[in-house]
């Protein structure tokens, strides 16, 4: 009965210590980075934009936002609060749109542990249009920067964006 409190010791110091790594590790990578993808779309470009900018209708085609709520700014901006599965609400404000082809939102929130901007650009390629979606961001936690860079991938809401727009866009020819 003796080596289970040693083994739980054990463990406790190997997760300790894995932890302290990790910690350690995030410490060295900086604050800030970017991401960048390109994917080829199967809808032309007003039909990406219509659906990029539908910000209410987000919820029914990208898992990640469970829901959205628009707020009309004092400034005259409209701001969406997207709410993610964990149940959190951050803000976003649309910096620059150029109708169809260049859209820039911004997470808002000066307390927030990460954020940034995605930049979506849009260009025609036939009866396609070749999305390049650019994250500029930044994860304040040198424990979230490590588990970010090394383990879950900095493109990886990226992907899963352009993953779930693409599923939209299929049958919208």
């Amino acid at each position: 009965m003796k080596i289970l409190p040693l083994v739980v010791t054990v463990l406790l110091a190997l997760a300790l210590l894995v932890a302290l790594v990790v910690f350690l590790a995030g410490r060295r990578l900086p604050e800030r980075h970017t991401s960048r993808l390109t994917v080829l779309l199967p809808a032309a470009r007003l039909a990406v934009w219509s659906v990029i900018t539908d910000y209410p209708r987000m919820p029914e085609w990208w898992p990640a936002v469970r829901t959205i709520r628009l707020e009309a700014r004092p400034n005259g901006e409209t701001w969406t609060w997207n709410t993610d599965g964990a149940g959190q609400e951050i803000a976003f404000r649309t910096r620059e749109q150029r109708v169809p082809s260049r859209l820039v939102r911004e997470m808002m929130g000066a307390d927030l542990p990460f954020g940034g901007t995605w930049t979506f650009e849009l260009a025609e390629e036939g009866a396609n249009t070749r999305l390049t979606l650019t994250e500029d961001g930044f994860i304040r936690s040198p424990l979230f920067r490590a588990t970010a860079r090394y383990f879950l991938g900095l493109d990886r809401t990226l992907k899963d964006f352009a993953i779930s727009l693409e599923k939209r866009l299929a049958g919208t020819r």
